[in-house]
């Protein structure tokens, strides 16, 4: 809508205001995205330091493993 000229301030201020309160709601929804995106991004990583976590034992266990057969040797 590029003709301005044939609206009435009324109406203008009123598109206006639909307009700043469409932009209130995009910015309400892109905030709740971003707060969904790190909550996923936390929760991987939680899954991600578990997994890591895992992997040391393992790593610890095979080391503990060669030593005791290295002292029995």
């Amino acid at each position: 809508m590029s003709n301005f000229q044939g609206l009435t301030t009324e109406r203008l201020n009123k598109l206006i205001n639909e307009t700043q309160q469409t932009l209130d709601e995009l910015r309400h929804e892109v905030g709740r995205r971003e707060q969904v995106q790190k909550q996923n991004e936390i929760l991987d990583l939680d899954s991600h330091m578990k997994s890591a976590e895992l992997s040391l034992t393992t790593i610890r266990n095979f080391i503990n493993y060669l030593v005791e057969g290295s002292r029995k040797n």
